[in-house]
């Protein structure tokens, strides 16, 4: 399904393989749309902006892993929220960063999360933060992510900075 929705810029694919459909980092399971976009594509520069964290299992030694960037990227989170910041005044973005599940990570240093608060089919809703201007609602699944943010009509609601939506490209990468 993915790769007709992006070019994809060369056929080297760092996949996940072998990981049950239900696969399960802490107390939330990996949602339907992201595993299947991780079987299919992988790790790799989403949109020629964002990282793609992928699940490789628990104990993996990749730095870039779903499993090792989740916990550093919540990390990061934290810290923002001991952080005084206009944007988490709001009680519904400082509930969201608190709560958030991320896995990716743009070059811009925007954070890509799920809120596993509220599933609907096994997807979580997808946000993007963007410290410190703000929280913004991206997509209910991951499929959704990506058209929202290539859609010349919906991007502005989410990349506020960005004066053109992304394009639709995939560059797989090699995990480290």
């Amino acid at each position: 399904m993915y790769n007709k929705l992006l070019t994809i810029e060369n056929e080297i694919l760092t996949t996940s393989n072998n990981l049950a459909p239900s696969y399960n980092i802490g107390n939330w399971v990996v949602p339907p749309s992201y595993y299947e976009f991780s079987k299919e594509l992988g790790y790799g520069l989403l949109l020629e902006l964002f990282l793609t964290y992928i699940p490789m299992g628990k104990g993996n030694k990749f730095c870039d892993s779903l499993e090792n960037q989740n916990i550093y990227l919540k990390n990061i989170l934290k810290k923002y929220l001991e952080t005084p910041l206009r944007m988490l005044k709001n009680s519904d973005n400082y509930n969201l960063i608190a709560n958030a599940e991320p896995f990716m990570f743009s070059e811009n240093g925007e954070i890509v999360f799920w809120d596993i608060r509220e599933p609907k089919n096994g997807e979580y809703p997808i946000y993007l933060a963007n410290f410190p201007v703000g929280v913004y609602y991206a997509g209910g699944n991951f499929k959704e992510f990506i058209v929202n943010l290539t859609d010349k009509d919906k991007y502005k609601k989410i990349l506020t900075f960005h004066q053109e939506p992304l394009l639709p490209k995939f560059k797989p990468l090699k995990l480290r």
